[in-house]
C-alpha cells in the first residue's frame, strides 16, 4: 500500500521533532523554568544531533 513512500520522507518529521527538542531545551536554558537543567542540556544535544543526522539525509535525498 504504501510501497511508494521511501523511508527518508520520515525524517522529514524527524526534523520538525528535533527542531522542536532543541528550540525547547534554549528557551528552557535561557528562561530558567522548572525543567532540571541537565535533562535540559541532554534534551539539547539528542535535537542538535537529530538535526544533524536527519538534515543530512533529507539534504542529501531531496536538496542536493
Amino acid at each position: 500500500m504504501f510501497n511508494f513512500i521511501r523511508p527518508e520522507f520520515f525524517d522529514i518529521f524527524g526534523l520538525l521533532v528535533f527542531s522542536f527538542i532543541t528550540i525547547l531545551s534554549i528557551w528552557s536554558l535561557r528562561t530558567e523554568r522548572v525543567v532540571p537543567v541537565w535533562a535540559t542540556v541532554i534534551l539539547l544535544l539528542i535535537g542538535i544531533s537529530g538535526l544533524i543526522v536527519d538534515g543530512a539525509i533529507v539534504y542529501i535525498t531531496y536538496i542536493q
